[in-house]
């Protein structure tokens, strides 16, 4: 007899493979958005890595609150536009 604290857990050979994938994604996702014209990847930037509210991401860039709105609305769609084709480009490997 064993107890249960004793026995380890299954090993799943798919969750390193996942989590490398999804580090991937975020750092294709991050590098697009820093490839952003300035005025929307500062918008982006500050709204969604620094999860500043869009008055606060106003203030920040001294710009009224439609506007940022619209940097944010716009800066997504390039976003929109790009990324499915760089999640489809293999990744290189790093030496």
């Amino acid at each position: 007899m064993v107890p249960l604290d004793g026995i380890a857990e299954p090993h799943d050979p798919r969750v390193p493979e996942r989590w490398l994938e999804a580090e991937d994604r975020n750092r294709t996702v991050r590098n697009a958005v820093l490839a952003l014209p300035p005025k929307y990847r500062d918008a982006l930037a500050l709204f969604f890595f620094h999860e500043k509210d869009v008055a606060a991401t106003a203030q920040c860039l001294g710009l009224p609150e439609g506007t940022v709105k619209a940097r944010l609305s716009r800066g997504r769609e390039i976003l929109r536009t790009k990324l499915p084709r760089l999640m489809a480009e293999p990744q290189l490997e790093k030496v």
